[in-house]
């Protein structure tokens, strides 16, 4: 552990190995309210969100997980599941698309965002249309480079197009996601407008750009490994396609911001000493990377066992929405390499533009063709 300077000159402590990150993550002394003294904002843009009703994730611990039980019911594994053959019929569908299209294809504009922005779309009730729009918005704000004059127009944008959705849900409840929760817990008092729309940002945003760049990135870390591709298209069961996955996950961790994190009392860390007010980033793909817990961890294996990773966090604050991210993963990359078995990047890597400024990394075109 270390400590770090951030672009504000905060020094939060940096935390890389597994078994500390772990704890950091499991401890509720080391909390996720933004507004805490200390907090460690990782740019302009995550400071500019103080001025607004914050999401879930970010409120103190008490209203976190009465927002957060307000949405578990709609993300229970079985709901998620029942989903598959729509999400099997989704990626079909796009996968038409880029099929009858040109080549090379960007596999990024043309398979993977379209396939993750339609499924959060559907399940939220967004539409299709908007999404294009919503996306950029969420790039300008999951931005380092966006100054906070920039984030804070990308935001307004974004709270208005929710609080429209939520207002319109009000007057008409429909079937999804935003209709339901708008009913149960909108409609009779338990849940502010205000709350509610930051809450369908907040899972628009984590529900479409972490999936979209792992499918990417998760291609071609299975392409650039071609024996372990052939093992990826021999799997023959679920659970065996359920590991795969995990370890693409844990290879390739596109969430690749520390975990932010404020002390509201004294805690030690891995024999560190951190005092209450200091702040804390847990390094998500640093641990995912441990040799202590990963023999060879810096090698792609299919078959490795799966264990616990840090693709999803972990902790009261694990991702709400990480059965549904792992239906679509396990449907997109078996579908694709199924379909698709010629499938080979058609650029070389050195040409590949990498995202080294955003919240979520990924490249910014991957050119395939078959």
């Amino acid at each position: 552990m270390c400590p770090v300077r951030t672009w504000d000159g905060n020094t939060p402590w940096l935390i890389t190995r597994y078994e500390d990150v772990l704890a950091a993550l499991g401890d509720p002394r080391l909390s996720l309210d933004s507004s805490l003294p200390g907090f460690p904002h990782t740019s302009p843009a995550s400071a500019a969100r103080q001025s607004r009703p914050l999401p879930f994730p970010f409120l103190p611990e008490a209203e976190y997980r009465a927002q957060r039980a307000m949405l578990v019911p709609e993300f229970a594994p079985r709901r998620m599941e029942a989903l598959r053959p729509r999400i099997q019929q989704t990626v079909d569908e796009v996968l038409d698309a880029m099929l009858a299209g040109p080549r090379p294809a960007d596999l990024i504009s043309a398979f993977a965002l379209p396939v993750s922005m339609r499924v959060i779309c559907d399940l939220l009730g967004v539409s299709r249309e908007d999404a294009d729009r919503l996306h950029v918005l969420s790039r300008t704000i999951g931005s380092r480079a966006s100054s906070r004059e920039v984030a804070e127009k990308a935001l307004d944008e974004l709270d208005t197009y929710f609080r429209r959705l939520v207002e319109e849900n009000l007057r008409e409840p429909t079937d999804t996601l935003v209709g339901r929760v708008v009913a149960e817990h909108v409609q009779p008092g338990r849940l502010s407008v205000p709350d509610a729309t930051a809450m369908f940002h907040a899972l628009f945003y984590a529900g479409h750009g972490p999936s979209g760049y792992m499918v990417g990135m998760g291609v071609l870390a299975l392409l650039l490994h071609p024996d372990q591709l052939d093992r990826f298209r021999a799997l023959e069961t679920p659970d065996a396609l359920s590991a795969a996955v995990q370890e693409l996950l844990r290879y390739v961790t596109v969430s690749h911001m520390g975990r932010q994190r404020a002390a509201t009392e004294d805690v030690t860390i891995g024999g560190q000493l951190i005092r209450a007010g200091e702040g804390v980033l847990a390094q998500p793909d640093s641990a995912n990377r441990d040799e202590t817990v990963f023999p060879e961890p810096d090698r792609l294996d299919v078959h490795r066992e799966p264990y616990r990773n840090f693709a999803f966090g972990h902790g009261i604050h694990l991702c709400t929405g990480r059965t549904l991210a792992i239906v679509e993963l396990e449907v997109t990359f078996h579908t694709l390499f199924r379909r698709i078995p010629n499938l080979r990047l058609a650029a070389p890597l050195e040409q590949i533009r990498f995202k080294k400024d955003e919240n979520l990394i990924g490249a910014h075109e991957l050119p395939v063709t078959w």
